[in-house]
């Protein structure tokens, strides 16, 4: 029977973390993992757009044309420095869990062309509704993702705090009779159905938190393998029917929503690039052996998860030490690389039949460095799968050196060039 691992994530907010696709994949490990960055909201930015705006004033001050303008201050000067936070919260993250690797440790021009080539600006789409105000400012994505940064000014009075998790849709309400908020909709004439949609809102904290304005970095991944893309051209509206704050209410439901400005409004995020794709040659590659996993969690044990309990609890939080064992090979059917993502293809053959495995791969850059990669999403059968890993900030192909395919922990690796 076909399982969609991405089927457990709807309307949890995937933000950044390392996970190894040979890690397994379980129901209570993907709870856990996606939950526990949902609180981790408060970290200080300045606001980018608005020196953008500055910028844009002195240039025009100094009779240079607004084409000129957007030449020098393109898409991925907006994003700059979303991505150069991004890249100290992966290094934190490295930091914390002991991982193996480094990043960057800001985003260079290589990637900031990237994103201008992938990138697209919106100066006309602003909404006004009862008072709020919406302006979507730019745009870069491929077929499997799009990152969105949002301005938003509420009625006088309201408040758009930091440190809150928001929501651009109450997700008790059913918008179109399939019991989800139907946050994105396409054109009529699209050559496929909608595929689902993991949506990550991040407020962007200002200097003053207790005014009625805050920018958004909005990212949609779509569900791989389903054949909507967001770069083809297809028109494709965001609904906003609000700004919410997601609180957990008297009854325990995390999804309850209390609205902090009116909304209604419908954006059209339908991008138009040509990404370039690198096929890899992966023929013969096949790795794998014995394992152990280790880990702790501080929710309660469900019944898939007892059975991995030790008995033994960690000695610095007292949480119960949980393990599990296997022994397991992976053949590599096929990868592809862009600068935003990577597909893959595989086999496996394992001894527990519980587990699902997918490439387990790593992108080391020229300088060293290597890329951090979102949790997968992935199609996953009786002994195969195949899915897409996203990066967490976009990279420059040119600046591949190689890309580490097989499981580290086992030295049980090879090393796969891009083709010149």
């Amino acid at each position: 029977m076909k399982r969609r691992i991405s089927d457990m994530l709807d309307q949890f907010p995937a933000k950044p973390m390392e996970m190894e696709l040979d890690t397994p994949l379980s129901s209570e490990r993907i709870r856990d993992l996606t939950m526990s960055r949902v609180n981790n909201q408060s970290k200080k930015v300045k606001r980018p757009v608005f020196r953008l705006l500055v910028a844009a004033a002195v240039i025009a001050a100094l009779g240079l044309s607004a084409v000129a303008a957007e030449e020098i201050f393109g898409v991925g000067d907006a994003f700059r420095e979303i991505l150069n936070r991004e890249l100290k919260e992966n290094q934190a993250y490295i930091e914390n869990n002991d991982l193996d690797m480094v990043v960057r440790e800001t985003i260079s021009e290589g990637q900031i062309e990237v994103v201008n080539k992938l990138g697209e600006s919106f100066q006309e789409q602003s909404e006004t509704y009862e008072g709020t105000t919406m302006t979507l400012t730019a745009a870069y994505g491929d077929a499997h993702v799009i990152h969105l940064y949002f301005r938003v000014e509420a009625p006088e009075g309201a408040v758009l705090p930091d440190g809150i998790l928001y929501k651009f849709n109450n997700l008790e309400e059913d918008f179109d009779g399939d019991g989800h908020a139907d946050l994105l909709t396409l054109a009529e004439d699209a050559p496929y159905e909608k595929a689902g949609q993991f949506v990550d809102i991040e407020p962007l904290p200002d200097d003053d938190p207790a005014d009625n304005r805050k920018e958004f970095h909005v990212t949609i991944k779509c569900q791989s393998g389903l054949g909507m893309a967001f770069n083809d051209g297809v028109t494709k509206y965001l609904h906003v029917n609000g700004i919410f704050e997601q609180v957990v209410d008297v009854d325990g439901d995390e999804d309850a929503c209390v609205q902090i400005a009116p909304a209604n409004f419908a954006f059209d995020i339908g991008l138009v690039n040509d990404v370039r794709i690198v096929e890899l040659d992966v023929k013969g590659i096949t790795y794998g052996g014995p394992k152990t996993r280790t880990w702790i969690h501080d929710s309660p044990c469900i019944a898939l998860c007892e059975e991995n309990l030790t008995g033994e609890s960690d000695p610095e939080s007292g949480l119960p030490i949980h393990a599990e064992s296997w022994d397991y090979s992976v053949t590599v059917k096929s990868l592809s690389i862009s600068s935003l993502s990577v597909d893959w293809e595989c086999e496996w053959i394992c001894d527990k039949e519980s587990l699902n495995f997918g490439v387990s791969f790593q992108v080391i850059m020229k300088d060293g460095t290597s890329v951090m990669n979102l949790p997968g999403d992935g199609h996953y059968g009786d002994n195969w799968a195949s899915g897409t890993v996203l990066f967490a900030t976009p990279i420059d192909l040119d600046e591949v050196d190689y890309i580490l395919i097989g499981d580290r922990e086992l030295g049980d690796t090879c090393k796969i060039y891009l083709p010149e």
